[in-house]
């Protein structure tokens, strides 16, 4: 009989109400009670279906899903979007999967905003927030969705795990998605609840930090002793040849200190061009010192001794450097300095030529 039923329809009292005009009536599978009332659906019926052993299953509070299974993150979206009312968006991690940058995050959290006027309580996996400041909806797989900066700003604010929070909003960035500064501005417009964590985060990122490793090889590196590090420099030789960008670069000595990511720098293409831009380097006479993310959080004070040592043995070489040498390096280059790369600002910073690293 119950199988019956689902291929025909359903009953209330003597009449029936076809399946198909409760699928057509449904919101991609879901159906607020209400609604399944006004088509003609006993209560009863409704209650009997959403039984464990049922055919459908209840979302949320008053909405019911018309299968009898584990929602995926889109249906879970789409059920909270449905629960809060026509005026909702869904922003935090949900609405940046929507934007297609990462995935929903928690499968108990699909985060939504409302208007302040409006009531509706956070159940289950819905997690509500009443704002005034409603931002322009933008509509991602037939859902309104909160802007990408919005998204983030609210995913991050929930967030307690320092390090997730640098991923997320470095993945964002590097992506070209968002730029520190309008997610600053979004946080310095909103509720200050839950922003000193990210705040922390963007002001690390601001100082040339793009990945969760880069920033904690700063923090390291500040307890070496050795003169601060610019970041993210372009680096000539002295014919103006590109050698490479410097992640983090020790002008004195010529030394750049990269942090090598699995994630970025290692797919084929990516590790044939790191090969060559190394090879370069050598060739030019800079002295390169790479870790593993996995060396700056499991074994720091290897770490801090490899770049000691190296900063000490560049020191040496080029106090070695002979009276011979220098004469024939003005007979060449018509320079009586060692030669040494000359480094200019990246675009994200300066476009000026450091004059302490190359003196025309």
């Amino acid at each position: 009989m119950c199988g019956l039923c689902i291929i025909m329809g359903v009953k209330r009292g003597g009449a029936r109400v076809d399946a198909k005009v409760i699928a057509a009536a449904s919101d991609r599978g879901f159906m607020r009670t209400a609604h399944l009332l006004e088509l003609g659906v006993a209560s009863k019926t409704i209650v009997r279906r959403t039984q464990p052993d049922g055919t459908w299953s209840r979302a949320l509070p008053g909405l019911v899903f018309l299968k009898n299974r584990s929602l995926t993150p889109m249906e879970r979206a789409t059920a909270v979007a449905i629960y809060c009312g026509k005026d909702a968006l869904i922003s935090g991690r949900a609405g940046l999967a929507l934007h297609g940058l990462g995935t929903s995050g928690s499968l108990e959290e699909t985060f939504a905003l409302i208007p302040e006027p409006q009531h509706r309580k956070s159940v289950s996996f819905a997690v509500v927030e009443r704002t005034w400041r409603m931002p322009t909806a933008e509509i991602k797989s037939g859902l309104r969705v909160a802007p990408i900066v919005r998204c983030l700003c609210d995913a991050v604010r929930r967030m307690k795990n320092a390090e997730q929070c640098m991923a997320l909003i470095a993945s964002v960035v590097q992506r070209g998605a968002a730029t520190v500064d309008a997610i600053m501005k979004e946080l310095d417009a909103g509720s200050t609840r839950g922003t000193a964590m990210p705040r922390r985060v963007l002001r690390e990122l601001a100082a040339g930090a793009h990945s969760v490793a880069e920033a904690q090889a700063q923090k390291l590196y500040a307890r070496s002793g050795l003169p601060p590090m610019q970041h993210n420099v372009v680096v000539h030789d002295e014919q103006g040849k590109f050698l490479l960008i410097a992640d983090n670069w020790l002008d004195d000595v010529a030394l750049d200190w990269e942090i090598d990511s699995l994630e970025y720098h290692l797919s084929p293409a990516a590790h044939r061009a790191t090969v060559a831009r190394r090879e370069r380097a050598h060739n030019a006479g800079l002295i390169v010192v790479t870790h593993l993310p996995s060396d700056i959080r499991d074994d720091p004070e290897r770490v801090l001794s490899d770049l000691r040592a190296r900063y000490e043995q560049a020191k040496r070489d080029r106090d070695r450097t002979s009276l011979s040498d220098r004469d024939r390096i003005r007979l060449i280059t018509g320079r009586a300095d060692i030669p040494r790369p000359c480094a200019r600002r990246s675009r994200t910073q300066l476009q000026s030529v450091d004059a302490r690293s190359c003196q025309e």
